[in-house]
């Protein structure tokens, strides 16, 4: 059997809500809104960019000018200051290391857009090797599609039955799942346990040595 691992990125093998928090206050009180509270992007991030403003406005919604306006000026604050309190989770550099020690062949999906994927990748993951680093793609639909999984697969020469798939979130168990891919539900990230096993997580762990216990 082929040992492949596909991760998400946001929540899972980075600490990237703080900056993504500064980013997206930075973007609303220019536009003249109010700041959100740093915990409740928890559950605005996920799906891309665009939806995380979406979510931030559900309450009010907003033309569609407002919110593309509030992503330029996200990513433009984001490219500048990504790495300022972003980390590795703690114990994610021993397990990255003892996969690929182990032969295990390693991808990462994410719903970020993909030159900020790459960016992350290049500043905190490099130490390690990635057969595809893919984030958000023109003409790619964003997960749950299993689109995106599939292109790892591919990358990652196996079948996605033979995958398993590393997420904090819904949106990354409902991915494994459309893909046929073996969902790992973390809780060091951004989501609880409930909603990783309502939405199909065939494992929940807690933290990384767990998931090196339970590939070894």
């Amino acid at each position: 059997m082929t040992k492949a691992i596909i991760f998400d990125l946001d929540g899972t093998l980075l600490d990237t809500l703080e900056d993504i928090a500064i980013s997206a206050n930075y973007a609303l009180t220019t536009l003249g809104f109010q700041a959100e509270p740093r915990g409740k992007y928890r559950y605005y991030v996920g799906e891309g960019v665009v939806k995380l403003f979406e979510n931030i406005f559900a309450a009010t919604p907003q033309e569609n000018r407002i919110i593309q306006e509030a992503v330029r000026l996200f990513e433009e604050h984001y490219t500048k200051q990504f790495n300022q309190n972003t980390k590795l989770y703690e114990g994610v550099s021993k397990m990255l290391s003892f996969l690929q020690k182990r032969g295990y062949k390693m991808a990462i999906l994410s719903n970020k857009p993909d030159s900020f994927v790459k960016m992350c990748a290049f500043k905190y993951l490099k130490k390690w090797h990635w057969e595809v680093v893919y984030g958000a793609r023109e003409n790619i639909p964003r997960k749950p599609d299993p689109q995106g999984a599939f292109d790892c697969a591919q990358a990652l020469h196996a079948s996605p039955e033979e995958c398993y798939y590393l997420g904090d979130t819904s949106i990354d168990m409902l991915t494994a799942n459309q893909a046929g891919m073996i969902a790992i539900g973390v809780l060091w990230g951004f989501r609880d346990k409930d909603e990783l096993v309502e939405n199909g997580a065939k494992f929940i762990v807690k933290e990384p040595s767990e998931v090196i216990k339970l590939l070894a």
